[in-house]
């Protein structure tokens, strides 16, 4: 048995949200380790996938105590995930409210992260 076979997919999405808005960034990192124990990447749709400790410190860096995070809707089926979120980014103007659709999937220890953000046309 491996760690993911144990692993409440669902609790474990959830408490990336709540790790991120309280500013945790350690047991974040050990979160993904723990999704992903053979490594992870995160992928901004529409670009290449990153290397996942190099992609949540550029996050971190960029919206770190700037963006909040609110999880919709989280469904779990299986080894894959998916979640509707709301992302609260401060600006100088007040809070803007962007959404996403964010998705998670394990296979053979390791996991992919896909963000899905609307794009500026």
């Amino acid at each position: 048995m491996t760690p993911t076979d144990t692993l409440d997919l669902e609790q474990a999405i959830r408490d990336n949200y709540r790790l991120w808005n309280e500013g945790r960034r350690e047991e974040l990192d050990l979160l993904f380790r723990r999704m992903g124990p053979a490594g992870f990447t995160i992928e901004y749709v529409g670009s290449a996938p990153v290397e996942g400790g190099a992609a949540m410190e550029a996050m971190w860096d960029q919206y770190g105590g700037k963006c909040t995070t609110e999880p919709l809707e989280v469904i779990v089926n299986g080894a894959e995930g998916a979640a509707f979120v709301a992302n609260r980014l401060q600006t100088d103007d007040g809070i803007v409210t962007l959404p996403s659709l964010e998705t998670y999937k394990i296979s053979d220890g390791r996991l992919t992260v896909r963000y899905f953000h609307k794009t500026a046309h």
